[in-house]
């Protein structure tokens, strides 16, 4: 009997572990979201572009169980590209939809889900089970103790992160669907005093806790230097009156920066997303001085990085 036991223990089947297709045309935020839910146990792929991911979908032939929407990309927008994915999806497939920015409610009506950036991956769990009873939700894998490379179709090797958690609700839908709808998003934490720090202390050590140092220096050099480059390109818009690609940029800049703690620069870009049409279209010098305190926040996070053993 023993042996017949041991023998059932290791040849039965395993649980396969989750599917997840991850379409963020954010460099950044793709593989920060990739090695997190990789690191939880899910087996990941990525597309830069709604029809990027169209395209996997079809060469694969198969269905991933979960799908990330990032709603701000160029290409087909959220409401064409998610009708695309039911399409191409069975429909035990999960959508969820995600911004930095809460969409007006016309935008994820077809998800099953929403998750506000920054969020963590027990967001991602809520969503699961507003989606099944709990007695039917398919639980997530075993995290994995080491950290390993994810790489997506374009062979970029990602980053890791924890993002900050927040409060999610669900609600149905005309479909009998349940939709996790995010409440407002809460404030990076900040100390008692009235400047906002520059880094967020609990977050990087969540970090430092989930890999070897040397990764995480290197995401936090990428993260800046992505930071540097749409610096530049943003002077540019602005001296070009581009507002709408100005405030892109913004956006994308408030994400990344979202994820990984850096306080100071998640606020000062998310004042520009808010202000940064004005900014952009005015005689340029308010742009620019705005541009060149988010440069100072960059040399004070890597100051401050730098210092760390």
């Amino acid at each position: 009997m023993l042996c017949l036991i041991l023998y059932w223990a290791i040849v039965r089947p395993q649980p396969k572990p989750m599917r997840v297709l991850v379409i963020d045309d954010d460099p950044m935020s793709r593989d920060l979201l990739s090695v997190l839910l990789q690191t939880e146990g899910y087996e990941v792929e990525c597309a830069d572009s709604g029809e990027a991911a169209l395209a996997l979908l079809r060469q694969t032939g198969s269905a991933p169980d979960l799908v990330f929407v990032d709603l701000q990309m160029p290409g087909l927008s959220g409401a064409e590209l998610v009708g695309e994915l039911r399409r191409a999806c069975p429909p035990a497939t999960l959508l969820l939809a995600m911004s930095g920015s809460q969409p007006p409610e016309r935008a994820i009506a077809h998800f099953d889900s929403f998750l506000l950036k920054p969020f963590r991956i027990k967001d991602v769990t809520a969503a699961l089970t507003a989606r099944n009873p709990p007695h039917e939700a398919r639980k997530p894998p075993a995290a994995r103790e080491k950290w390993t490379v994810v790489r997506g179709p374009a062979g970029r090797s990602p980053s890791n992160s924890r993002l900050i958690s927040i409060q999610a609700s669900s609600v149905p839908n005309t479909e009998s669907r349940k939709r996790t709808r995010s409440q407002p998003q809460e404030a990076l934490p900040a100390d008692s005093s009235s400047e906002v720090p520059v880094l967020n202390e609990e977050i990087y050590q969540r970090l430092a806790a989930s890999m070897p140092a040397p990764q995480l220096q290197q995401i936090y050099e990428m993260c800046l230097h992505d930071v540097r480059a749409r610096i530049a390109s943003m002077r540019q818009l602005a001296a070009a009156r581009d507002g709408a690609a100005f405030v892109r940029q913004a956006h994308t800049i408030k994400g990344g920066c979202g994820m990984l703690g850096a306080i100071e620069l998640h606020r000062m870009a998310a004042e520009l997303e808010a202000n940064g049409l004005q900014a952009a279209r005015a005689e340029g010098l308010q742009a620019v001085n705005s541009l060149d305190e988010l440069t100072a926040a960059c040399d004070r996070l890597e100051r401050i990085l730098g210092s760390r053993p």
